[in-house]
């Protein structure tokens, strides 16, 4: 469970298990669902295979797929919207780099989900000062030292973390704490390669925890903003946002009580 407390944008799970099905083999799986300004919504279970005599996989539905001529991804089970990050100095995109907070004026009576590229890192004071207080920050993204396009990494593949309520300083210092716990049991050892770039979630996570050594000057690449659709408009034409993509989106009932 510790990759869920360093990536995963926005997931969160209620309960995990193991299913065995010999003495040696068996399924861990986890009930997992988003936060989209206090509502919750369904997200993908996670199952994997584990034995003591090969590696764990997962299964098909931590996949995704393109969609949208290429400006939107999707899981492979239930084909739930995943919002798209992007690396800026990366030299090419293979997704379309999407400017969707304007298409929410459409998306009326709705809570939307929302990834945000910075053009640039911002630390949390500055973002705070940014995003307006009708807006729920999720998630945090670290980005990536490397010149790789991240368009089509995999949620477990995008380093981050949620906030503890009211408490930034706590949630950061818990964030780095798990970062340095996955490091030294070789969870982050994945690397990516494209247009002969290489990422390696190891030395992303090295480099940030050697430049972010005191909360202050931590930086983020992009945040997950939730909220009414209607509070997004008021980000158009802001020139701190590099992209933004639309991810999960639910309708509002009568019976939702919305954070922001």
């Amino acid at each position: 469970m510790l990759k869920t407390e360093i990536a995963y944008p926005n997931v969160e799970y209620t309960t995990w298990g193991f299913e065995a099905n010999s003495e040696f083999t068996g399924t861990f799986y986890s009930h997992r669902f988003k936060n989209i300004d206090g509502i919750s919504v369904p997200f993908e279970e996670y199952r994997e295979n584990y034995s003591i005599l090969r590696p764990m996989s997962a299964s098909q539905s931590e996949g995704l797929e393109e969609g949208d001529s290429y400006s939107s991804h999707y899981t492979h089970g239930n084909l739930y919207k995943v919002p798209i990050f992007y690396n800026v100095n990366a030299k090419s995109s293979n997704m379309k780099v999407t400017q969707d907070i304007s298409k929410v004026e459409k998306m009326k009576d709705e809570a939307v989900e929302m990834a945000i590229t910075f053009d640039k890192p911002y630390t949390y004071e500055e973002i705070t000062e940014m995003v307006p207080d009708n807006l729920l920050v999720n998630w945090y993204w670290i980005g990536t030292s490397s010149l790789v396009d991240t368009t089509n990494l995999g949620l477990s593949s995008q380093l981050g973390f949620s906030p503890i309520e009211n408490d930034y300083v706590a949630g950061f210092k818990q964030f780095k704490t798990d970062l340095k716990k996955a490091i030294h049991l070789g969870i982050l050892n994945s690397q990516y390669s494209d247009g002969g770039e290489t990422l390696s979630l190891e030395e992303d996570a090295k480099n940030y925890l050697k430049k972010a050594q005191k909360h202050q000057a931590a930086t983020f690449s992009g945040i997950i903003l939730t909220g009414r659709s209607e509070n997004f408009l008021q980000l158009i034409g802001k020139e701190w946002i590099h992209a933004s993509n639309i991810g999960h989106s639910v309708t509002i009932q009568p019976y939702h009580t919305l954070t922001k």
